[in-house]
């Protein structure tokens, strides 16, 4: 009965006292056994028989409930006068013990948790500190604007010897801040203490001079020490700040909608908002393709027609906007676009300082374009396009028109305008017999019977000629530009009796510089010196040196990239013998070239010269003749200012030449 062998008995009387209590349980357990017994056999007759026993009352049926508590499996009363120890399995002894063990670490982990909970809301983790820079809305370059750093603290514990460092971009001016920075850049803040909770402010002004549309950085680090911590912890801070206008502004003005043939006017102003003046202002116009500009105000830069310079642009208040402001005026027409539509001209200002470009405005201006009925396009030398030219050139000159429109047009009247000092107007030629009267030419149906009507996609041609004046024929002080502007206008009759001028792009032939080549042989020097040896007049079998030299001259441009050449015939060697003094003399044994090269010339310069010397000796075959001592002396340069190339050659040197102390020597063999 394991109810019983689990209970431990206490002392001998309590056992002996059990035993006889057991006993007498015994006994009538006994009773009751044999009485269910004998109850289920005659239970079992009565079923079989089908006889019913009689109830024997309450007694029986508790004498019943003990028979089924103390008898065992076998329906057998156990002995109850002897109690005997149970021992408990050992998987039973190790389930308890293990499942106390893990009740022990559960309750410690719980505790655990619950203590460095507590203590978690006391520690410091840097991810509650805000270390920020708040940038002006707009930056504004060359303006003084104000950037807001802020610094808070919300963790649990104080921070202690703060260090804020900012890094400023290359473009910014540090002005003042609040509190004051400290350092040799002006980038520093110190503060001793920011207490948990706490936040504070640093305005910081200052001022980027960048270029309008860029991007600059301002970044920075803040250091610091939390409490009771002996570790320096940081926190980083960065924005962009993107440069989108500034203290030079500008607007354009213009007509919205004209016709291609008619004048129009565009006009740029600048102001300075700015508290300082502003220096070296450039303000540069991108023209649309086909206009043609025919005046500004101001003058453009010298050798351009789109460049302004302003030297100083001084601050405009609400009460001076209008004195200190400035304008440039720019007239033309769109006589060159191919169809109607719009155009579109831009203009952008910048600050100049050291070679350096500072870009600061700029603004656009869209114009309708009305194309014109009649199409003039005028060409020099092939050319529809600005070209250089040089003195003593031939211009061949192309005005051709045609008829774009629907409409029949009558009684053309053409006009073709050089504007120019240095053209040869004897040379002047026209076929068609045009009428000239100072620098224009004029064409009417009288002399070209086709502009008396032109019908829709007629089209006709007028050609002439002229030549640029040699330089020698040039008196340089009755000469304004050494250029050639050509512009061609055609006046219609219209349909209301009215008339409609238009008029071609204009075309501008810069004149090259006069650079010129000299080159010649000699004996002797200016002051008697003697560069040659041997036989003055060549002598067959006798060796005979003689001393050439090279000469530049130029006034008008500055000249780069000279490059003179000549190369020797057989029977003349290479003395090694030479002088310059400028650029660089080189002689190649293997192609028997010689060659002076000089990077630049300036028009201000004096001129530039080389010579070397060459010698040769004749045979009986050459007696009574003069020899070659070069074939020709080439050169080729640019000029610097049209950017055009230029060429020069001159004719062979031979023994016969004119001397400085000898005057003309025959240079015949004897």
């Amino acid at each position: 009965m394991a109810l019983f062998s689990k209970k431990p008995v206490e002392n001998d009387d309590s056992l002996a006292e059990m035993e006889n209590n057991i006993g007498t349980m015994q006994d009538d357990v006994a009773k009751v056994i044999t009485g269910k017994n004998h109850g289920e056999i005659m239970t079992k007759n009565q079923r079989r028989f089908g006889a019913r026993m009689p109830a024997t009352g309450r007694s029986r049926e508790i004498q019943r409930d003990l028979a089924d508590v103390y008898t065992d499996n076998d329906g057998q009363i156990p002995d109850l006068t002897r109690l005997d120890r149970s021992d408990r399995p050992l998987w039973q002894t190790i389930l308890y013990v293990l499942v106390a063990v893990f009740s022990v670490l559960l309750i410690v982990s719980v505790a655990g948790f619950l203590v460095f909970s507590n203590l978690n809301q006391q520690t410091f983790t840097n991810e509650r500190v805000t270390f920020k820079i708040e940038p002006p809305i707009s930056v504004v370059a060359g303006q003084d604007q104000t950037y807001t750093v802020i610094i808070s603290n919300n963790e649990k514990v104080n921070l202690y010897n703060l260090e804020i460092n900012l890094l400023y971009p290359d473009a910014f001016k540090y002005a003042s801040g609040t509190p004051e920075a400290a350092g040799d850049k002006n980038n520093i803040w110190d503060f001793s203490v920011l207490k948990v909770g706490e936040s504070k402010e640093i305005k910081l002004t200052g001022r980027i001079t960048a270029a309008l549309n860029s991007i600059q950085n301002l970044s920075g680090t803040m250091t610091f020490k939390p409490e009771n911590m002996n570790a320096d912890f940081n926190q980083k801070a960065s924005v962009d700040l993107g440069v989108n206008s500034s203290v030079l502004t500008m607007t354009i003005d213009g007509d919205e909608k004209v016709l291609a043939n008619k004048e129009t006017q565009y006009t740029v102003t600048l102001n300075n908002i700015g508290a300082e003046t502003l220096q070296n202002i450039e303000v540069t116009a991108e023209f649309p393709k086909g206009f043609t500009v025919t005046s500004s105000t101001p003058d453009s830069k010298a050798g351009t027609n789109n460049i302004w310079t302003i030297d100083k642009l001084a601050t405009s208040t609400s009460a001076t906007s209008t004195a200190n402001q400035k304008t440039i005026l720019i007239a033309g027409n769109y006589s060159g676009v191919i169809d109607s539509g719009n155009q579109e001209l831009k203009v952008s200002a910048s600050l100049k300082s050291g070679g350096n470009s500072l870009l600061m405005a700029e603004q656009s201006y869209v114009t309708s374009i009305v194309k014109n009925q009649l199409d003039l396009s005028l060409v020099v030398n092939g050319s529809g396009e600005d070209q250089a030219v040089s003195f003593g050139d031939l211009l061949f000159y192309t005005l051709t028109y045609k008829n774009t429109g629907q409409d029949e047009l009558k009684n053309i009247e053409l006009k073709a305008t050089l504007n120019s000092d240095v053209l040869d107007w004897d040379t002047f030629s026209d076929n068609n017999s045009g009428k000239k009267k100072g620098s224009t030419i004029t064409w009417t149906g009288k002399e070209v019977p086709k502009l008396l009507s032109l019908r829709p996609g007629e089209e006709g041609e007028i050609s002439w000629q002229i030549r640029v004046k040699d330089l020698s024929t040039i008196n340089q002080a009755d000469v304004a530009k050494y250029n050639i502007e050509s512009t061609a206008e055609a006046t219609v009759t219209n349909k209301d009796g009215g008339t409609d001028t238009m008029s071609s792009k204009i075309l501008t032939n810069s004149i090259n510089s006069d650079l010129s080549l000299q080159a010649a042989a000699r004996y002797y020097d200016e002051n008697n010196l003697a560069l040659g040896a041997g036989p003055i007049q060549p002598k067959a079998g006798s060796a005979s040196s003689y001393n050439i030299k090279l000469t530049l001259a130029n006034n008008l441009h500055n000249i780069g990239n000279i490059i003179v050449t000549a190369t020797l015939p057989n029977n003349i060697n290479w003395d090694n013998k030479e002088f310059h003094d400028t650029g660089n003399v080189a002689y190649s044994a293997k192609t028997r070239k010689i060659t002076w090269m000089v990077s630049k010339l300036s028009k201000t310069a004096q001129g530039a010269s080389a010579n070397f010397n060459l010698s040769i000796t004749p045979t009986e075959n050459d007696i009574g003749r003069v020899l070659i001592l070069l074939p020709e002396v080439q050169m080729i340069a640019k000029d610097l200012d049209t950017g055009a190339d230029i060429s020069k050659t001159v004719k062979a040197i031979t023994t016969s030449f004119n001397d400085p102390i000898l005057g003309q020597v025959s240079g015949i063999v004897e």
